[in-house]
């Protein structure tokens, strides 16, 4: 795909915001005007990124912030623009449910993911500078929100979940260093040019790596808090500023809470759960150093026991099997389980992975299936697998799971003895546990 194709298409239209910002849009504009204040309507803003973009693009192409290459401060930009402008402007923007039902879910989901982490992000930079007695911080602020923008506008581009890593699958896709990719997309959309000074290429300084530091601990937050790589971002952050680890960690703990308690989005809470661990099997901090003592294997078969721990206590399902995936026959084994009865055929059922099986789609790349009892049934008339004759009736969950870019295996889970149907969101916390092991990598 070519940037300057793609770019140009994102700046021929208008992108939508979150729903419950558009909520509170309605509400605020339908007071009268005495009593819109300026700098609610800011706070407002700088609480949903598409909302921002939205504002920044109504004065990016003015020519004195151009030849300034200012950042003006969100109030500002709102005064600029006058109330009256900014009232119709605002009335007129979409709300992402308007394009929802040309959207998968988890693409929604995902996009107010990477939004929340924008988020946490900011809030990070602005007390990690507030530390080194530094206050005005809304450049800092502002541009830690713009940082994800593009990548969040990918996936609706796209309309699906990412093989990899959001950032790197976007600079794969354009062949494009993402941070070069940000710079393209604020001189084209365009925004204001003061995002360059921070954003950009140019002159190093504690400012702008602080601000770095601050983007990469917040879009890296579900590597798990106990690995290494995650915590020297934090470390280096905390030299730079001078003070001790455990401050600079708290800036985190709180912008990563601070961002769950005031949501725009689903979301908005997924850092908090990921950092937390809430829900989610994952080790307790005073299990850090065994864990990281661990090998890739080892972390990985603990992290499949966790699993299957808080997928039985936590969430309850009735049957959980994971299938683990044996390269020399290439099937699935039973690997672990848990209440599956001793005689029950699945114990010593093998699962073909021959070309055009279920299992074969399903493990051809990290994805999961929700089957209820109808389609269950479809699929067991479509495969002529014995798997799905030995299930019983009811819904069903699955998904596979890959360490890195290898198949490790597939967890299934149902309710066999209640028939009780699985629910969007018992499917989401599903999806949301095999995805942490799926984050493993060797």
């Amino acid at each position: 795909m070519d940037i300057a194709n793609w770019l140009t298409s994102l700046s021929e239209n208008r992108w939508p915001i979150l729903p419950a910002t558009a909520v509170e849009v309605r509400q605020m504009l339908s007071r009268h005007s005495d009593r819109i204040v300026f700098s609610e309507l800011a706070n407002l803003t700088l609480s949903d990124p598409f909302l921002l973009l939205d504002l920044m693009r109504m004065v990016g192409a003015s020519r004195a912030l151009q030849r300034s290459e200012a950042q003006p401060t969100v109030e500002q930009m709102l005064m600029m623009l006058g109330l009256e402008a900014i009232t119709t402007r605002y009335r007129q923007i979409p709300a992402l449910t308007a394009v929802h039902g040309k959207l998968d879910q988890e693409v929604v989901d995902a996009v107010g993911d990477w939004l929340g982490r924008s988020r946490v992000a900011a809030f990070i930079i602005k007390e990690w500078l507030a530390i080194t007695g530094d206050y005005k911080v809304e450049d800092c602020f502002i541009a830690a929100l713009v940082y994800n923008l593009p990548a969040c506008l990918y996936l609706i581009y796209r309309n699906r979940q990412p093989a990899a890593p959001l950032l790197h699958e976007v600079s794969d896709v354009f062949a494009l260093d993402y941070p070069k990719i940000v710079e393209q997309f604020i001189m084209r959309m365009p925004l204001p040019s003061g995002l360059l000074n921070t954003l950009g290429a140019g002159p190093a300084n504690r400012r702008k790596q602080l601000l770095k530091l601050a983007i990469a601990t917040a879009n890296a937050i579900d590597q798990g808090w106990w690995r290494p790589q995650w915590n020297i971002g934090v470390e280096a952050a905390a030299k730079l500023i001078g003070c001790p680890l455990a401050d600079a960690h708290l800036v985190v703990q709180q912008a990563i809470l601070q961002v769950a308690r005031n949501p725009r989005a689903l979301g908005y809470t997924y850092a908090a759960r990921a950092y937390m661990y809430l829900p989610g099997p994952f080790p307790e901090s005073n299990k850090q150093e065994e864990v990281a003592s661990l090998t890739p294997e080892q972390q990985l078969e603990q992290a499949l026991l966790e699993s299957l721990r808080h997928l039985a206590n936590d969430i309850q399902f009735e049957r959980i099997l994971f299938f683990r995936y044996d390269q020399p026959s290439h099937s699935l084994r039973l690997r672990y389980q848990i209440g599956l009865e001793s005689e029950h055929p699945l114990r010593k059922h093998i699962v073909s992975l021959e070309p055009g099986s279920f299992f074969a789609l399903l493990t051809s790349r990290p994805q999961s299936f929700l089957a209820p009892a109808s389609t269950r049934q479809q699929l067991s008339r479509k495969y002529q697998d014995a798997f799905f004759e030995h299930l019983g009736e009811g819904h069903f969950a699955c998904m596979s799971v890959f360490a890195g870019k290898r198949l490790s295996g597939v967890f299934f889970v149902d309710n066999f003895r209640s028939n009780k149907p699985i629910d969007d969101d018992t499917y989401l916390r599903f999806k949301e546990t095999v995805f942490r092991v799926s984050q493993l990598t060797f």
